[in-house]
């Protein structure tokens, strides 16, 4: 009997040593290959854009814990101009050329309502700050060929985006939401004035204004 209940014994102990076996490697793989994976830490996102065809914009965010991240956006805008008049002017001008250039940053932090980051309902505010350059040149004068005239711009301002994020295995990310805020534009550019001594001359002249901002966010990337 002795060999019996020592044999049952060794069997019990090892089946037991197969369930914790089994049920550590099944919950290994839950973390890893889940629904909720905790070990995506990282996002990288680029913007789909909505509102200007122009701008191009990528977005990281790190985790740093299950209800909050913090990110950093990086954006650049670019657009050229040509305005061709349907007759041609005294002058001898034909139209003008316009470029426009401008980067931006965007520092933010993003605290998740539900769910567990990087995925689900959050709010985010955010600090936005650029610099570009613009120019503006004619084409075609009887008077010469004048010069482009250039205007340096930049921006800083703030805003709350209230935003969704989707993560599909294996990591697959769509993020979308609507932002609301407030921001300053200064504009400085060169201009022709008439001058003390009767000639022209050119000046500088510098001006800023605030601007409430809004915008719609959609964003697709990958979460790692």
């Amino acid at each position: 009997m002795t060999g019996v209940h020592h044999m049952v014994a060794m069997q019990w102990k090892l089946g037991v040593s197969l369930v914790l076996v089994s049920a550590a490697a099944f919950a290994e793989d839950g973390i890893t290959t889940g629904s909720f994976p905790v070990e995506r830490r990282n996002v990288v996102t680029v913007s789909v854009p909505l509102q200007n065809l122009g701008q191009l914009s990528l977005e990281g965010e790190r985790v740093l814990g299950e209800r909050f991240s913090l990110g950093l956006g990086v954006s650049a805008t670019f657009s050229h101009d040509r305005t061709r008049f349907e007759e041609e002017e005294l002058s001898g001008a034909e139209g003008y050329n316009r470029s426009f250039f401008q980067v931006g940053l965007a520092p933010s932090a993003r605290f998740y309502l539900t769910g567990r980051a990087p995925q689900g309902l959050w709010l985010s505010p955010r600090l936005e700050v650029g610099v570009g350059r613009s120019s503006n040149g004619m084409v075609g004068s009887l008077l010469g060929e004048p010069e482009d005239t250039h205007a340096d711009n930049w921006f800083v301002g703030g805003m709350a985006v209230l935003g969704y994020t989707v993560v599909v295995d294996p990591g697959f990310t769509v993020q979308g939401g609507v932002g609301f805020g407030a921001r300053r534009d200064a504009l400085a550019y060169d201009t022709v004035r008439l001058g003390s001594g009767g000639g022209t001359e050119w000046v500088r002249l510098h001006q800023s204004s605030w601007n409430l901002t809004q915008r719609l966010l959609l964003n697709l990337g990958w979460a790692f």
